[in-house]
Parts: C-alpha cells; structure tokens; sequence
C-alpha cells in the first residue's frame, strides 16, 4: 500500500502536472490551486481508477495510491501518507469533466475521496499508505445533509456573513441570515427556505 502517482494543479484550467514529491501543510498542497478545507486533497485508488478504464490523473486527483479499500473508509477516518496525517471527509462527486470519460453509476463514489492535512510536510512517490486509528466526527456525502452538519457545528453569525458574501447579497442580509440558517437546519431535508418565511 504505497503512493503510486502525485500531482499538482498549478492554477484553474491548466492541465495536472505530474511531480515526485508534495510539500503540505494545514492549508493545503503547497504551490497548488487554494482549494477548501475540506477538499485539499483528493485521493484516488490507482486499481480503482483501473477498473473503470481510467488512467492516473484522469480523475483530476492529487495522491493515487495502491490501496483496493480506499472508499470503503468512513468520513473521519485519518490515513497516513509519508509524514502526512490526513482526515478523510468525503467521496468527490462526479463533475461533467469526468463524466465525459466514465458513465455516472461506474463513477460513482469512486472518483476519489478528500481529505483535509493535519500536520505539515512532504509526500513522496513510495511513500507508505496506511490508515491509523485516529478518528474524527463523520462529514455527510449528501450535500443538505453536509449543510446541516456545518450549521449546527459552526456559529450562525459567522456562517451568515460568509454565505451573505459568497452569494453576492446586499450586506443588509446579514442580520435575517441567522435566523433563516436556524430555520432552515431545522427542516426537513426536501424542505425550501424562502425570505419569506
């Protein structure tokens, strides 16, 4: 169970580059795209990605690594990688990217799965892959779910003002954002919020 292939994204559109060696830290993939903290890395099963008649880097993925029983591991579980301590959080969903390449159900919880550095330092090509004992709390695959799990562990005044931001909302939004967020990890998982409300 050893990494079989790195790469690194450089920048948006620009094609991987295959590398020997990734220097990490709690921010992610030095020298890469930034990416989201619960997405700093993507891992890939190298017999996985075989299997559906892909090669290494087709899945846009980070780390490949000789190990069958990759998407069997839960959310939260830690792996180690070289010096690298990575929590797994989730499966990455098929993009239309990929879907060009392999059908939907083949795909399918197998494209790779994320994980988020614990520590700094370096990956290398060779490197050991194994998974420790370490655990932490599981992260929804299910997108309405991941969202209440982030609302109820996160603070809703925090989370307004970002999502006020990240939606391109008049700063005015602020203050009723808490309130909708409330209601709305409260709900139903099919259930509409509306301004309404």
């Amino acid at each position: 169970m050893t990494v079989t292939t790195l790469f690194i994204k450089r920048a948006h559109g620009r094609a991987l580059e295959s590398v020997g060696t990734l220097a990490h830290d709690q921010r992610g993939i030095r020298n890469n795209v930034v990416c989201a903290p619960f997405r700093q890395v993507l891992i890939a099963s190298q017999a996985v990605t075989a299997e559906c008649g892909l090669s290494p880097g087709d899945l846009r993925e980070n780390i490949v690594v000789g190990f069958d029983s990759l998407y069997d591991l839960p959310s939260g579980t830690v792996v180690q990688i070289g010096q690298a301590l990575i929590r797994l959080t989730f499966h990455c969903e098929p993009c239309k990217k990929i879907l060009r390449l392999v059908e939907f159900d083949r795909i399918l919880h197998k494209r790779g799965v994320f994980g988020m550095f614990l520590n700094d330092g370096v990956i290398s090509i060779g490197d050991r892959f194994s998974v420790t004992e370490q655990k932490f709390e599981e992260i929804p695959y299910a997108v309405n779910e991941r969202i209440r799990w982030y609302l109820k562990n996160s603070d809703p005044s925090a989370v307004a003002l970002d999502l006020v931001h990240t939606i391109g909302l008049p700063s005015s939004y602020a203050r009723a954002m808490p309130r909708l967020l409330k209601k709305f990890s409260r709900r139903a998982p099919d259930a509409k919020l509306t301004f309404g409300d």
